[in-house]
């Protein structure tokens, strides 16, 4: 995969979403609709998962996916996302919500299932 071999990418990519998350949460009062609207839970699943995505391809080591490399991606990105809910909770006009880190971790999974998906199709034409 492209990102395996461009970690620099993948750290570049990480890095821009994780400010941009934060950023985007420092604005006083301004979200994408509110805290249920679709807007709103499209972004957090959306920016999650690429947050979740480009921090893996950052741990993945090999051609292997191991699950410490698993658990370390969920942990770091789980923790991101409460983080980021406690972060509002000192922005007028801000709020935290257990629905966004519910949103924010079903990115993150997706994330992890996309990857474990073609790694097992590129392991199955290595192997054929």
């Amino acid at each position: 995969m492209f990102l395996e071999k461009n970690k620099i990418l993948s750290g570049a990519l990480f890095f821009l979403i994780s400010i941009e998350i934060f950023w985007f949460s420092s604005l006083p009062g301004v979200g994408i609709g509110n805290g249920g609207s679709w807007p709103s839970r499209i972004y957090h699943f959306t920016i999650f998962f690429l947050f979740a995505f480009f921090l893996f391809n950052l741990i993945k080591t090999k051609n292997t996916i191991k699950q410490k490399e698993i658990y370390l991606t969920l942990i770091i990105a789980i923790i991101y996302a409460f983080t980021d809910e406690f972060h509002q909770l000192f922005i007028n006009g801000r709020s935290a919500s257990i629905k966004d880190v519910l949103t924010d971790t079903i990115g993150i999974f997706s994330a992890i299932i996309i990857h474990l998906k073609v790694y097992l199709k590129e392991k199955i034409k290595r192997d054929a």
